[in-house]
């Protein structure tokens, strides 16, 4: 029976106090096995659950992603959750709600032209296409991948030219060429880029040869018996050429001419030079040892236009005319893909949650592939009703999860405000030239 009086006198609140019970009074055999004890009452516990950086939840989470890696499985549910490290695409909405691309390799999400690989293209022909046979491949230099027209063969094909281009096309990015010369010995040759949907105006015949690309001279006479005058195309054929005479390099916009001249060396210690693709206004540029060259990035500025925006890249080898070369020490491209002008979507399919929940909490691997503000360039939220309606988390970089620059990220949001629901969904969106690797997350509900 409740005890509610000592001897006739009721008992007044307050008046039995912590020091008025002796140590030991109250044991797990006094307890109800029944009570409800809040966490707030238990010194510690609830901030150990729910608050800082070391909260029980997130180390849950981050243990059952890392399950997963480690023994390679798919989509998990646990109690009150559900994890997935991308061993493959299941568990994720592939369709129109999604725009990121899978990366088996590295078993991670992406917006694809954030995402990029390099090549070596120096060391055999099986990139390139046309006058192949004027053009050796990997003949020995100090690093053995050597390629080019040497001036000791005897033709350089049809005119005395003969000209070399990729075979796939390519989505730039940032930088996405790299190239030294092997020597500046009689050096006549160039480097151009041109848009794929004007290949039309990259000559070339039946043979397979691709003649000098005279699109990006002032000569109407070499339009003309190709495709005609490439400036009058709709909206303007897009490209640049890069062109090297000696130890001399100058630039060219599509009919136009030359930018003064700019010196390189070449050899196994000599100029490195870089092209790429700037995400913002889609002007071409060159660096030259890592550093941007005024006098070609200037001549270049209206070589790639931000209107029309082009999608991929054929890449254009030269030499121009016989006892001379076009000898490259390297040629390295980095292939990007996508658009970069594209925002970037994420989104999982749903997951059936064993009671409504009302506070999600998410947490992840990931890593910022450019500067941005976590939270307004990359947003991440969370819908309760099968992606009807979502709610955006405040996401806290709370660690380093490797070397390559993978970060844990956490956040907590409330989605009792929207409509009842079980089928939980995980989106992130991040904006244009803006980019977030995504290699693994755990959702956690209550």
């Amino acid at each position: 029976m409740a005890i509610d009086t000592i001897k006739s006198s009721a008992i007044t609140d307050g008046t039995i106090s912590t020091s008025d019970i002796a140590d030991g009074a109250i044991n797990n055999a006094k307890v109800d096995t029944n009570a409800g004890i809040v966490t707030t009452k238990i010194s510690g516990l609830d901030a150990a659950i729910d608050g800082g950086l070391g909260r029980l939840e997130n180390e849950v989470g981050l243990l059952n992603v890392n399950r997963l890696i480690d023994n390679s499985a798919v989509v998990d549910d646990f109690v009150k959750g559900f994890s997935d490290a991308f061993t493959d695409e299941t568990g994720v909405n592939t369709g129109a709600n999604s725009n990121a691309s899978y990366f088996a390799s590295s078993d991670t999400y992406a917006l694809s032209q954030l995402v990029s690989t390099t090549t070596e293209f120096g060391a055999n022909n099986t990139y390139w296409q046309g006058n192949l046979s004027n053009w050796t491949f990997g003949f020995s230099n100090t690093d053995g991948n050597a390629f080019g027209v040497e001036s000791s063969e005897s033709s350089l094909g049809s005119n005395a030219r003969t000209q070399i281009r990729t075979i796939a096309a390519y989505g730039m990015t940032g930088d996405f060429a790299q190239f030294r010369l092997n020597n500046t010995s009689n050096v006549s040759g160039g480097v151009g880029i041109v848009d794929k949907n004007f290949a039309a105006y990259i000559p070339g015949d039946t043979t397979g040869n691709y003649p000098r690309l005279n699109i990006f001279q002032g000569n109407a006479t070499s339009w003309n018996a190709f495709a005609g005058d490439p400036r009058a195309a709709a909206g303007g054929v897009k490209g640049s050429f890069l062109n090297f005479s000696g130890t001399n390099l100058s630039a060219y916009n599509v009919g136009g001419s030359a930018s003064s001249n700019v010196s390189y060396t070449g050899g196994n210690s000599g100029t490195v030079i870089t092209l790429g693709l700037d995400p913002s206004t889609r002007y071409l540029y060159a660096k030259l040892d890592g550093t941007l060259n005024t006098t070609i990035n200037n001549h270049w500025s209206s070589g790639t236009e931000a209107t029309n925006i082009p999608d991929d890249y054929y890449i254009c080898l030269y030499g121009f005319q016989e006892g001379y070369n076009a000898d490259f020490d390297f040629f390295k491209v980095t292939q990007s893909f996508g658009n970069a002008a594209a925002v970037s979507t994420f989104q999982s399919q749903a997951r059936t949650a064993v009671s409504t929940p009302n506070t999600v909490r998410l947490v992840l691997l990931g890593k910022e592939e450019q500067t941005q503000v976590l939270n307004t360039d990359t947003v991440f939220s969370i819908s309760r009703n099968n992606a009807s309606n979502f709610s955006p988390i405040t996401m806290t970089e709370s660690g380093t999860y490797n070397s390559a620059g993978v970060k844990i990220y956490t956040g907590t949001v409330d989605v009792s405000g929207q409509p009842s629901g079980t089928q939980i969904v995980l989106k992130m969106t991040t904006t244009a030239n803006k980019g977030f690797t995504l290699h693994g997350y755990s959702l956690l509900y209550k």
